[in-house]
């Protein structure tokens, strides 16, 4: 870059062509004043509060849109630059209303520190007639336009960084405004309701609707979003031991200055008045309150009276991706030193097994492989088996900003209409199921035409002679059978993917929770690697995980069949390392997956059940199996924030502090190590998770010497490689990604830059297998998936007060034709019936669905669609996506 001097406040000073006068000035320590400029947006000289004077020519110059030229002369404080900002801010106080006393922005307002700073109170201009506030129904923001200075920050985040085209301005001169089309209120427009708007406006004039403190905080605490796997950077306002606000953390982080609605409005769950205080034991038949001493010590006396009659094997235990990596490996630990058993799972298996499983053959590591920053380098991007824009909206954030901003190219894969269908340069819509016909279609076509990477086959990967043999079948006109999918779209989809130098992959619950779910990852993988977009800045595979410590929780070891860091249990120098560290002897067969738990405690092997932080009762299929297996164990004991459906089987249930409570760590989907802070103290009793774990242990005679979460992360450094060397101190600058390379404090951003963990990288067949999903009386086919009002199973969000009141209750999209055909009005009660079950939920139609198909969200426990699934009978991970089903009217609406 080319170095450029200037005179600034008559002092030398230099910087780079394409540097604006106040990035320059605030590099050099001065502070020029603003009001329209935030670093993650686009210049735009709205406000011309950053007025500068240019001395050789006398111009007076917004110093955020001027560039920096050899030989300028820059006064940032001349009395001609005073005297125009003090009258700038005097025409805006003009138009704004004298209410800064009883205004909720308080001294967080930029206009009122600014006007402060010079000097400014009573304005003598004429005042100007302003908008009255608008009435909005939404719980999340309220607009009040008469506190508006037109900074155009709102406008520019909703179509820079969040991508939605929500608002824009509306009228001329005086009457000018941000407006949502036709002016509608913001619950009717394209809003989702993401807060980036409201923690960019520097007034007053967009505000939270529901204020827990009017005011300015003093504590601000640094964590990680509790929601999905994006692990967002968050900011948690605090005052007296309550959250009053959530601001993003742009600091290091995956999300910069954007979240989403349930990151930025859903975090009351946290102080709702169903969260248990107190431990619980069951007498008589009911749960009543106790002490810890009472709780903790009739679960040890319990689990080892049932060891010693049945043996460890006959204990389970089952931890949570919501918990930390400190937890979960405390968790694991318990489960295989105290307990003596490998019955130790997590709840990311239902959605994450074949991911982890899948990239793990391929590739050598289970994890995406990638920053997320990364997709916005890609060239074309392909979108596969998930609806990012609800499940993970910072990733959706950023393939719409690739494509609207850089010009990338957007392959988008889904039966069904999504947000992301009208950024789309190819819309593949193919029959469900058929993903991995469609992949090896797209893989085949590439080949035959010559399309592929041969300097990184050749290099950097095997087996692909015997790989391209099995494809042999997969001719564009096969695809088209197989898929729906029509041969010349195959082929277009082919060429555009090949096509590019830089191209990403990403994939989720619809790719991982489907029948042969790990083979249609390796199927991906096979795409990747045989168009070389791995190792490089701008390719990668991107598998998004649902809960915040998915992730973290398969790295712990709170698996079956491996140690922490992925290490089997069958590996004799890796036990004898865990053995050496912890003083004894660990069991070496593996145990039982989550769902293989079920199965046992029905059959009777499985007489006793420590669950923590999950609620297999509602998000597990067929729950009312899981509910009477549950039921017929001899002990359980569950660990959780509310008294959920599981827990209210428990014999004991021990109050657990939740994220903002406790100190940690995540790991979010791009193998990022970031700190959890705590912010507030725990209610009642509860205790953080990893405390009672420790506690635990001690009262079955097995102390753990940790006094701290910081310690149990010294000794995972330690003994986990993909961990070693990693401290608190390493993840105070945004976290780092596993594994840390010597050196590197940031850790490996990018896996396979330099070579595979085996050597090289395998190609896998990977055969379709046709099969009709619909069924003799059930012609309709169900989609299961995430909606962007709600989370998971819904334990968390159905207690967040304004993400219910945005969506109360539970639902099944109708194609309006089907409810046409069977009668069935919108808002009217409908049984969705499959061959394992039976849901009763609220009829919503919309046009975007395609004939035939229903979509149903999983986040309801009173409309449980897991229901419909069965336990599969062989199956260490159940097929959670679709399958066939029926409606019956259920009664009239209401």
């Amino acid at each position: 870059m080319e170095t450029v001097t200037i005179t600034l406040n008559g002092v030398e000073v230099s910087g780079y062509s394409g540097m604006t006068v106040l990035d320059l000035a605030r590099e050099s320590g001065i502070d020029i004043p603003t009001l329209c400029h935030d670093p993650h947006l686009t210049p735009l000289g709205a406000c011309r509060i950053c007025l500068v004077e240019e001395e050789r020519t006398g111009a007076l110059l917004a110093s955020c849109v001027t560039l920096i030229a050899p030989g300028m002369v820059v006064n940032t404080q001349s009395p001609r630059v005073l005297e125009r900002r003090r009258a700038i801010i005097r025409l805006m106080l003009a138009s704004h209303p004298d209410s800064c006393f009883v205004c909720d922005k308080g001294n967080r307002c930029q206009l009122r520190h600014i006007a402060a700073e010079m000097g400014i109170g009573l304005v003598e201009f004429q005042r100007i007639p302003q908008f009255a506030a608008i009435e909005e129904v939404n719980p999340f923001i309220e607009r009040d336009l008469s506190k508006c200075i037109l900074c155009a920050k709102c406008i520019r985040a909703d179509q820079e960084l969040v991508v939605e085209g929500a608002i824009d301005y509306m009228n001329r001169g005086f009457a000018s405004k941000p407006a949502t089309l036709n002016d509608q209120p913001l619950e009717k427009s394209e809003c989702t309701f993401c807060g980036t708007c409201v923690s960019l406006c520097p007034t007053g004039a967009l505000m939270e609707k529901v204020k827990t403190y009017r005011g300015t905080v003093t504590t601000v605490v640094p964590t990680v979003c509790p929601f999905c796997g994006c692990g967002c950077g968050i900011h948690l306002e605090v005052r007296d031991n309550k959250i009053v606000r959530v601001r993003p953390n742009d600091r290091g982080s995956s999300n910069g200055p954007t979240l989403c609605v349930r990151g930025c409005y859903g975090y009351d769950f946290v102080h709702s008045p169903e969260r248990l205080t107190t431990p619980l034991v069951r007498v008589n038949g009911r749960l009543e309150a106790a002490s810890w001493e009472q709780a903790l010590g009739l679960v040890a006396q319990e689990l080892e009276r049932i060891k010693a009659a049945h043996g460890p094997d006959s204990l389970a235990v089952l931890g949570s991706s919501k918990c930390t990596n400190e937890e979960n490996y405390l968790l694991q630990k318990l489960a295989r030193a105290v307990l003596g058993t490998n019955n130790i799972d997590n709840g990311s298996r239902l959605y994450s097994s074949a991911s982890r499983v899948g990239l793990a053959k391929s590739l050598g590591l289970p994890g995406t492989t990638n920053p997320l920053s990364d997709i916005e380098q890609s060239q074309v991007i392909l979108v596969i088996g998930a609806n990012p824009t609800a499940s993970a909206p910072v990733v959706g954030y950023a393939i719409k900003r690739a494509v609207k901003q850089k010009d990338a190219r957007l392959l988008l894969v889904d039966p069904q209409p999504t947000k992301l269908s009208a950024f789309a340069d190819i819309w593949l819509r193919p029959k469900l199921g058929t993903d991995v016909a469609l992949i090896n279609g797209l893989i085949k076509v590439i080949i035959d035409e010559g399309l592929w990477d041969r300097g990184f086959v050749a290099a950097r990967t095997q087996d692909f002679e015997t790989w391209a043999g099995s494809l042999h079948k997969y001719s564009p006109e096969y695809v088209e059978e197989a898929t729906g999918v029509s041969a010349e779209e195959i082929r277009r989809a082919a060429r555009l993917f090949a096509g590019a130098s830089r191209g990403s992959i990403v994939y989720g619950n619809g790719i991982a929770q489907q029948v042969g779910g790990t083979g249609a990852v390796q199927a991906l993988a096979n795409l990747a690697l045989v168009t070389g977009n791995i190792g490089r800045r701008g390719t990668g595979l991107y598998a998004l995980l649902r809960e915040n410590n998915a992730q973290g929780a398969s790295d712990m070891g709170a698996l079956p069949d491996y140690l922490p860091g992925y290490q089997g249990v069958g590996d004799m120098a890796a036990r004898r390392r865990f053995e050496e560290g912890w003083g004894v002897r660990l069991p070496d067969r593996a145990g039982l997956t989550a769902l293989e738990m079920i199965r046992g405690a029905k059959e009777g092997s499985i007489r006793a059940m420590y669950i923590v932080g999950e609620n297999p009762v509602s998000t597990f299929p067929s729950p009312s199996s899981v509910r009477e297996a549950l039921a017929s164990l001899e002990f359980l004991v569950v660990q959780d924030l509310f008294l959920t459906e599981t827990a209210e089987l428990a014999m004991v249930v021990l109050p657990a502090a939740s994220f903002a409570e406790k100190d940690g760590t995540f790991t979010n989907l791009e193998r990022r190590v970031h700190r959890v802070r705590k912010a507030i103290e725990p209610p009642g009793q509860s205790w953080p998770d990893w405390h009672i774990i420790v506690q635990l242990a001690q009262r079955m005679g097995c102390p753990m010497p940790y006094s701290s979460p910081r310690q149990v992360m010294d000794e995972i450094g330690e003994l986990v490689p993909l961990y070693r060397g990693i401290d608190y101190a390493d993840l105070e600058m945004g976290g780092v990604h596993w594994p840390p390379p010597d050196g590197d404090p940031s850790g490996t951003r990018r896996l396979y830059e330099t070579g595979f963990p085996h050597g090289l990288a395998r190609f896998a067949p990977v055969d379709y297998m046709a099969g009709e999903l619909s069924q003799d009386g059930y012609p309709l086919k169900l989609v299961a998936g995430s909606v962007l009002f709600h989370f998971g199973g819904g334990t968390r969000s159905s207690k967040s007060l304004r993400l219910r009141k945005m969506s109360p209750q539970g639902f099944v999209e109708i194609s309006v034709g089907d409810a046409q055909a069977l009668g069935i009005a919108h808002g009217e009660m409908v049984r969705v019936v499959s061959p394992q079950g039976e849901v009763i939920a609220r009829a919503s139609l919309t046009d975007r669905l395609p004939a035939g198909m229903l979509f149903m969200p999983i986040s309801f426990p009173e409309s449980p669609v897991g229901e419909l699934f069965g336990l599969p009978p062989d199956s260490q991970t159940p097929a959670l996506k679709t399958c066939a089903v029926r409606l019956e009217r259920n009664g009239p609406h209401g």
